[in-house]
């Protein structure tokens, strides 16, 4: 093989690689890969910044958003520590509630600051009031989906792909 061939076996192999789960082997689904990511939020952000910041539109773009920062956890969790049913749910039911919670408490305290704003003004505050929940929820998403990991400890593997051994310790500062 010539260096252009392997360069470009090379390529092939991230690509492949990308869609593979590490632990399971199994394919992960295109909306779930971390090179989906961007694409995927830019229709999720522009419905939270664009829309009008009543309490429903709230509700429903912040479901939204922790829905699939769900799926996005789990697509891209740690295998080598199984998760329940009951781990995923909590992970997830967190991520919502916190979410629309402080969207909407912070728009509730901030009412008389944003009220009659219009334009890049109105936008502002409204991204600023959606960052801070989101930043929120996308912290207690992540801890809570992964608790099981922090506990039980994850896999570490060696450079030749031999288990070494399991690490709470290591699933901490992956999680977290």
């Amino acid at each position: 093989m010539n260096k252009d061939q392997i360069n470009e076996l090379r390529k092939a192999q991230i690509i492949i690689g990308s869609g593979i789960h590490p632990d399971t082997k199994e394919i992960i689904s295109w909306q779930w890969r971390m090179c989906s990511f961007v694409p995927v939020n830019v229709p999720i952000i522009f419905g939270m910044l664009m829309t009008a910041p009543t309490p429903i539109n709230t509700i429903v773009w912040q479901w939204i958003n922790q829905s699939y920062n769900a799926g996005m956890n789990y697509g891209n969790r740690n295998a080598s520590s199984p998760q329940t049913s009951k781990d995923l749910m909590l992970g997830y039911s967190a991520a919502v509630f916190s979410s629309i919670t402080v969207a909407l408490s912070l728009r509730k305290i901030f009412a008389k600051y944003t009220t009659g704003l219009t334009g890049g003004k109105a936008i502002a505050a409204t991204s600023a009031i959606s960052y801070i929940a989101v930043a929120n929820a996308g912290f207690l998403n992540t801890y809570c989906m992964r608790l099981s990991e922090m506990k039980q400890g994850v896999a570490v593997i060696d450079e030749e792909g031999n288990q070494r051994g399991v690490s709470p310790i290591a699933a901490k500062s992956a999680v977290l």
